[in-house]
């Protein structure tokens, strides 16, 4: 009897010894260094695209970058918020501890190599990568002077009092990382610091970025900065046209739908949403969009419309801080409807953010001023209908009630193809100016 409860004990032993080596090999292999396969283990959304390209480049040229020790942890590399692939900073580990960050910028057709050495970076990624439970922060961007934009995100990580007690009393610990962006330092092949200076690459000579030379370059195509200029040059874009002309045949059907269009016009799938509404989606990698409205709809631009130019607005490239006033939005309804918003604000203004409920109280209120301005003939020959005054009045009066007043420019285009710049004037009342032929 003895020696079977001792040979049971010795089994359960070696039972437990496997289960352990199981558990703890799953855990190192899933955070394995030297694994040529990227798996994301961010809290964040990233440009995986761009982390797989410097991985390729990093490891075809592994021996000419590699300083000192350690091997970069790219499950958890970070691209900030920056969608353009243009930067990642990663932890680079050696036996499980944090010992530098490489800092990877893209700058033309070539990324730079830049490993940091700052203590506050590394504590960050240290907490970031343990095992213990963790959690992140909204992002915070900030705008300073010189057109700096600095980028900060957090993460919080639970520290146990006791570490053979996990699941008891303990406290959440904060780490944060920032990287900044400045207009003025686009030449820069380094780094920008939250001092608005440059940390240069340290005679790194820049390594080819993958597929740079197959359509030029990765970065999007600015567009004009002329605002007249901006809008014929999308509604001009033959890569645009059957995409418009789509949405205007729509516009006299029922239900809405939508197309999203890169920097130089290529369209996305058309998208079909609902009765009077449609979702642009993902706006990632495009400046804009298109979308109709319907017979029995408002021929103007709605609060969900704009909630999805701030999302154009926040998806466009953080390299240039000025980029987000190249996001727009675009509608078409029948009787040759057509309207254009542009944003107008800096990237904190597009961080703005309603709720569910919040834009269905702002559509019920929307509703309410059209009702009440088809009251008024200055806005409504036949009570039934809105002129185009009443609808730029619906929209201005709809921006200020969203707290976005001066934060969006709205554009009529006639059918002849003429751009026209609507404000409001002294008396509160909308007023247009033609642009130049």
């Amino acid at each position: 009897m003895r020696k079977k409860s001792i040979l049971r004990l010795f089994l359960l032993i070696v039972f437990s010894i496997s289960l352990y080596s199981c558990v703890h090999d799953e855990i190192a292999s899933s955070t394995d260094p030297s694994s040529k396969e990227y798996k994301s283990k961010s809290l964040w959304k990233e440009d995986e695209k761009y982390i797989k390209n410097v991985m390729q480049v990093y490891n075809e040229n592994e021996t000419k970058i590699k300083k000192g020790n350690g091997i970069p942890l790219w499950d958890y590399a970070t691209t900030m918020d920056r969608f353009d692939e243009s930067f990642l900073m990663v932890p680079v580990v050696d036996n499980g501890k944090v010992v530098s960050v490489l800092q990877v910028p893209r700058h033309g057709a070539k990324v730079y190599f830049i490993y940091t050495e700052s203590q506050n970076d590394i504590a960050f990624f240290q907490n970031y990568i343990s095992p213990n439970p963790k959690r992140a922060l909204n992002a915070d961007i900030s705008n300073g002077t010189n057109k700096l934009v600095c980028v900060t995100k957090t993460v919080s990580t639970w520290l146990p009092d006791n570490e053979d007690n996990p699941n008891g009393t303990g406290t959440w610990v904060s780490t944060r990382v920032t990287t900044c962006t400045k207009q003025q330092l686009e030449n820069c092949t380094g780094i920008v610091l939250p001092d608005g200076e440059c940390m240069g690459g340290g005679g790194d000579p820049g390594y080819p970025y993958p597929d740079y030379g197959g359509g030029g370059d990765p970065q999007d195509p600015e567009p004009p900065e002329d605002p007249c200029a901006k809008t014929k040059s999308i509604i001009n874009n033959p890569k645009m046209q059957a995409g418009l002309q789509e949405l205007k045949t729509q516009s006299t059907q029922g239900g809405e739908k939508g197309i999203k269009f890169k920097a130089d016009g290529t369209p996305s799938a058309t998208i079909t949403g609902g009765a009077h509404s449609v979702d642009l989606g993902d706006k990632t990698g495009y400046a804009g969009g298109y979308h109709n409205h319907t017979p029995s709809g408002i021929p103007m631009l709605s609060p969900p419309d704009v909630d999805q130019l701030l999302g154009f607005a926040r998806a466009q490239p953080t390299s240039n801080p000025a980029n987000v006033n190249n996001a727009y939005l675009g509608m078409v309804a029948p009787n040759g409807m057509h309207y254009v918003i542009w944003f107008n604000g800096n990237y904190q203004d597009s961080l703005t953010n309603f709720s569910q409920d919040q834009l269905d109280n702002y559509v019920n209120d929307y509703i309410t001023y059209k009702d009440l301005f088809l009251l008024d003939n200055a806005y409504s020959s036949d009570h039934l209908n809105l002129n185009s005054d009443g609808l730029e009045k619906l929209f201005f009066d709809t921006l200020k009630n969203m707290g976005l007043d001066g934060k969006v420019n709205l554009q009529r285009i006639e059918n002849d193809g003429t751009v026209k710049i609507v404000s409001l004037n002294s008396s509160n009342q909308p007023t247009s100016s033609t642009c130049s032929q």
